[in-house]
């Protein structure tokens, strides 16, 4: 159990003059929700410089969180930090050019939930039990008698919704309904939240959502469904970086797919993929060899070649994954 890493980790914030709050690159709610919380609880604990920044702009639909404008791009922040909080990921290269900020006397605190080995860091909590790092924060926020406020709740509530699917994937537990129901208890609008963060769309994300939907191939008796997002597709649809995020969902939506594959080709010799997978096929297994990682049912990766080479690499990954499960 964390409970005795946390108890450190809130001595640690509690010495600290000056505290920096990160997360990893091409920020998603999760990662947004998850700054934003354990900012607000460090501003309880204590009266604190505390500097959040990410190395990527916060994406529209998370924008309203409260602190949100408090977000800055790393080359406007001005080092030196005691203690580097880094959330929802636990490796240095994933938090991009934030990691510049860095010295070699920063303390760095990791509070992750992914299937990760080798975290990062003086002091790790990464525990792939808990369905989202939003449910790590607030056992922080207790341990540090926090009390839970209207701020605090939003934004791990964002980081528990979007990390959960709105509560549908396989990774809900007992326990995230729990601390959901306390985030809600604060008077959270919950239907509100949910229009921003998982209705509501630009109409460039609407013309990018149609190009995905028409580029998606059934292959292997409809096992596997694999689309892609060209270059082209995101400069004729005027689609940013964001608008990308949740379009793999609608692949895996359909149904007998066991995988679905989203190629995002970001120029001639860059790709990103992502996965989703059904219980019993570990999305973060395939890509590992990759250099991915993620969730069991969700994981990405960064393939350094061009879009071709990439799908074929991919697609040979994910068939054998799929050789011998029913």
């Amino acid at each position: 159990m964390p409970q005795i890493k946390l108890g450190e980790m809130v001595q640690r914030l509690r010495q600290a003059k000056r505290i920096l709050v990160t997360s990893h690159v091409s920020p998603d709610g999760d990662a947004v929700g998850a700054v934003l919380a354990v900012y607000h609880i460090i501003r309880a604990l204590h009266d604190r410089d505390v500097v959040c920044s990410l190395a990527h702009p916060v994406p529209k639909r998370y924008a309203w969180l409260p602190g949100a404008d408090r977000i800055c791009p790393p080359e406007v922040c001005a080092p030196p930090f005691d203690v580097a909080v880094i959330v929802d990921v636990a490796q240095l290269d994933r938090i991009g050019a934030v990691s510049a900020l860095l010295g070699d006397d920063t303390q760095i605190i990791v509070l992750d939930h992914h299937l990760e080995t080798a975290p990062a860091g003086d002091l790790a909590v990464v525990d792939p039990r808990y369905a989202a790092t939003g449910e790590l924060i607030i056992e922080l926020m207790d341990c540090a008698g926090v009390a839970l406020t209207r701020e605090i709740a939003e934004c791990a509530y964002v980081a528990l919704a979007t990390d959960t699917g709105s509560f549908k994937y396989s990774n809900t537990t007992e326990r995230s309904h729990r601390i959901a129901a306390r985030l809600v208890a604060t008077g959270l609008p919950v239907a509100e939240i949910g229009r921003r963060v998982f209705d509501e769309m630009s109409a460039a994300r609407f013309r990018l959502l149609i190009r995905f939907v028409n580029s998606v191939t059934l292959l292997d008796g409809g096992r596997i469904a694999l689309g892609t997002v060209t270059a082209n597709d995101m400069a004729e649809s005027e689609a940013l970086e964001e608008d990308t995020e949740g379009l793999i969902n609608f692949a895996r939506n359909i149904e007998g797919v066991d995988v679905a594959m989203l190629f995002r080709e970001v120029d001639n010799h860059t790709v990103k993929l992502s996965l989703r997978s059904r219980e019993g096929v570990n999305s973060a297994e395939i890509l590992r060899s990759l250099g991915g990682g993620g969730h069991a049912a969700a994981a990405g990766t960064t393939l350094e070649m061009p879009l071709r080479q990439a799908t074929a690499l991919a697609l040979r990954h994910v068939r054998e994954a799929l050789q011998g499960t029913l």
